[in-house]
C-alpha cells in the first residue's frame, strides 16, 4: 500500500510539474500555486514514510490540504485569465487564512501533542 501511495504522489508531482513548467511566464500568484501543487504532495509522502512524526507538524500538513485542493482550479483560471488575481491572496486563499489557520493548526497541533502522548 505505501508502494502504491508513492506512485500516485509521484504521479501527481508531474502533472504538477507539468503545470509548474507553463508558469514560466506567468504572474507570480501562478508561480506560487503551482509551487504549492508540488511540494504539498512531496511533504505528505515524507510525513508518511518518517512516520512517527510529531503531530505540531502533521497536523499542519493534514489541513494544508484544503489550500491544495482549491490551488489547482484557482491556477487553472489563471492560466486562462491572468487578470483573475486579487490583491492579498496566495495560491487563491486570503493571506489571513494562511496566517491564522496555520498558527491555529500548529497550536491544535501542540496541544495534541500534548493530550495524546502515549
Amino acid at each position: 500500500m505505501r508502494l502504491v501511495l508513492i506512485a500516485l504522489a509521484a504521479l501527481w508531482t508531474v502533472g504538477a510539474l507539468i503545470a509548474f513548467l507553463r508558469t514560466r511566464r506567468k504572474p507570480l500568484d501562478a508561480k506560487l500555486s503551482a509551487t504549492y501543487l508540488v511540494v504539498w504532495p512531496a511533504l505528505l509522502v515524507l510525513m508518511y514514510i518518517n512516520q512517527p512524526v510529531a503531530l505540531w507538524f502533521a497536523v499542519p500538513v493534514f489541513f494544508g490540504f484544503i489550500p491544495w485542493f482549491l490551488a489547482g482550479p484557482h491556477l487553472w483560471s489563471i492560466l486562462q485569465d491572468p487578470d483573475r488575481i486579487k490583491p492579498g491572496e496566495v495560491a487563491g486563499i486570503p493571506i489571513g487564512y494562511w496566517k491564522w489557520g496555520g498558527l491555529a493548526a500548529v497550536l491544535l497541533g501542540l496541544v495534541s501533542d500534548f493530550f495524546l502522548r502515549p
